[in-house]
């Protein structure tokens, strides 16, 4: 999902990339959810109560969530997860969505707070081994203040929705912060993001890509690669998303600060995990300021990655073919992509908006056939003027295709939930 850089990371020059998603967010209105312990019970009654299963099918769950995240275990396994869609703020629980081929249920737990500057991810091995990764604290939290935003993981057992503790390298005047999570299996799990380290003395502070690993017992910290440049390592660098694959191999996207002869550009970040060593590898940079925001591969020579470049932001799509990273021509350039699903050398999917008329942004679903990206119809909900954003799309075959995000409804409705099936 395309993110605002917290403005306490940046370092002097850098340049600040604009989120459509930040602007929603801080013109939200209400907000709509259950207790932790209602939400938990009502939804584990539900999934064992469930007899009959019918693939979702359907536009949106009846939830007013900004839907950040979307993991397809099957046709009738489905989890997504957002932050409430009126209202939310640092104190608000973390949104976690099911269809578990009946019924949608909301998950909220007390111990799984939101924050709106790292909105969640999720991934999940099954229904029963679901993890969700984000930040707790935030600019307008009162209880934690901005220099000591953490690291927030959640995992639902099948049962509970609890926090299970996760490494803060920035703290504790620094800053810590995921964005992305993504597990092989339930021994074998990434969550990437970014690490601030605040020197006093020159009221300054130097970011880092952030990686922890999940070795079915813990969470703890593996060093990421910093990338060069011609001034020495980047003062600024972050990861957005992680795919881990089978093998012990994992790909982390996002991007770092290059200096210019006019001050800094961003550029993106694409580093590799061998099974012991995390690497930068080589890809294409166009001009203007480059960022990657999601990664997807199906095998070792078939990986895709998008985000954004330029300014008004466009599409940005690179393909490993095994060898390099090459940029790929997208259908909708004028826009922005989030999520991005590779199914088979011939099938993948992208997810993200454009801007239409007066700025407003609209769903963009984007398709890959082998041969080339072509864009996909989707419905507009609310309405005319309401903004319709997809950040997140999973696949778990070429027939169940599950993209999602929010749009806002009629005034005082807030945000509302959309997730979509094609495929």
């Amino acid at each position: 999902m395309v993110r605002l850089r917290p403005a306490r990371l940046i370092v002097a020059a850098a340049v600040a990339v604009t989120s459509g998603l930040a602007a929603l967010a801080s013109s939200a209105t209400a907000a709509t959810t259950a207790t932790a312990a209602t939400a938990t019970a009502t939804t584990a009654t539900d999934i064992t109560a469930s007899s009959a299963c019918n693939a979702w099918t359907g536009q949106h769950p009846p939830y007013a969530v900004e839907v950040t995240g979307v993991m397809a275990l099957s046709r009738c396994d489905v989890w997504a997860t957002g932050i409430p869609g009126q209202n939310p703020t640092p104190g608000s629980p973390t949104d976690l969505l099911h269809w578990n081929g009946v019924t949608w249920s909301l998950i909220t737990s007390a111990t799984v707070p939101a924050a709106l500057n790292a909105v969640p991810a999720i991934t999940a091995t099954s229904a029963s081994d679901v993890w969700v990764a984000g930040g707790v604290g935030g600019l307008e939290d009162p209880v934690t203040p901005d220099e000591e935003q953490l690291t927030l993981i959640g995992h639902w057992n099948g049962t509970a929705f609890v926090s299970v503790p996760s490494p803060d390298p920035g703290a504790p005047l620094g800053v810590s912060e995921l964005h992305g999570v993504s597990a092989a299996s339930r021994e074998d799990a990434w969550a990437v993001g970014v690490y601030s380290v605040f020197d006093q003395a020159a009221e300054t502070s130097t970011a880092y890509p952030l990686a922890e690993h999940w070795d079915g017992q813990g969470w703890t910290q593996v060093p990421a690669a910093v990338a060069q440049t011609v001034d020495g390592p980047t003062p600024f660098s972050e990861f957005f998303a992680v795919d881990a694959l089978s093998g012990g191999y994992a790909w982390a996207v996002g991007e770092y600060d290059a200096p210019t002869g006019h001050g800094f550009e961003l550029v993106p970040l694409i580093e590799r995990w061998d099974g012991s060593t995390w690497t930068v590898v080589p890809r294409p940079n166009l001009s203007g300021d480059n960022e990657l925001q999601a990664v997807s591969a199906d095998s070792a020579t078939d990986a895709w990655a998008v985000g954004f470049h330029g300014a008004p932001s466009r599409t940005l799509i690179e393909h490993w073919n095994g060898r390099a990273w090459t940029v790929v021509p997208s259908p909708h350039p004028a826009g922005m992509l989030a999520g991005v699903a590779a199914i088979h050398p011939d099938d993948a999917w992208a997810a993200g908006f454009y801007f239409g008329p007066n700025g407003r942004q609209r769903s963009l679903l984007l398709h890959w056939d082998g041969q080339s990206w072509q864009q996909i119809g989707v419905p507009h909900f609310g309405p005319g003027y309401a903004p319709n954003l997809l950040l997140a799309v999973s696949a778990s075959s070429p027939r169940n295709v599950i993209v999602a995000g929010f749009y806002s409804g009629p005034a005082g409705a807030g945000q509302q939930a959309i997730v979509l099936h094609y495929g």
